[in-house]
């Protein structure tokens, strides 16, 4: 069996679940909700942010409104440890999924030209074009990594690139949250 035909059913059943589970219990979502699960559970609350943060980027779901939730609700230090961990995880999966579904294949096939020009772009300068990308603020930062992972960019690669551009943007949404947003 074809591995995409197995995996999109998995990922649309995660999906409608969180769905479900919002239109269900959309207290849970709330600023106030949030901040109670956290202050109740606080280490589960933060295992399960963490968690949320290593799977999103499997579904190039931004992590921006995740971390400007998690700098409502838990210590900067706290959500900064949390989202560095999981974005580098993110990033991994990521990275390991690209191959797992033959992505890098079809990249070549159906795009060879941009693959070339971008694979040339990535040799000469690997580090400073995953960093450069990764601390912008308006590009997903799982497409590079896809992108990456599809030219074979060595893992330890992408990951100190993406640290160090999200370690930039993660600081500035929190510093940023902490000082204009009322709690």
């Amino acid at each position: 069996m074809d591995r995409t035909r197995t995996v999109l059913p998995v990922w649309l059943v995660m999906v409608a679940g969180c769905l479900a589970l919002y239109s269900l219990h959309p207290e849970y979502f709330s600023l106030a909700g949030l901040k109670s699960i956290a202050a109740d559970h606080h280490h589960l609350a933060l295992l399960a942010y963490f968690l949320l943060l290593s799977v999103r980027g499997l579904t190039l779901i931004p992590s921006t409104p995740l971390l400007i939730s998690g700098a409502l609700v838990f210590d900067p230090i706290e959500v900064f440890v949390a989202n560095m961990a999981g974005i580098l995880t993110s990033s991994t999966l990521v990275y390991r999924y690209a191959r797992f579904l033959g992505i890098d294949t079809a990249l070549e096939k159906r795009y060879p030209e941009q693959t070339r020009t971008v694979r040339q772009h990535l040799e000469d300068r690997e580090l400073p074009v995953i960093a450069g990308w990764s601390v912008c603020p308006f590009v997903q930062t799982d497409l590079i990594v896809y992108i990456a992972s599809t030219l074979r960019t060595p893992l330890w690669k992408c990951l100190v690139g993406v640290g160090a551009g999200q370690a930039a943007i993660v600081s500035f949404y929190i510093i940023t949250v902490k000082a204009f947003v009322p709690v």
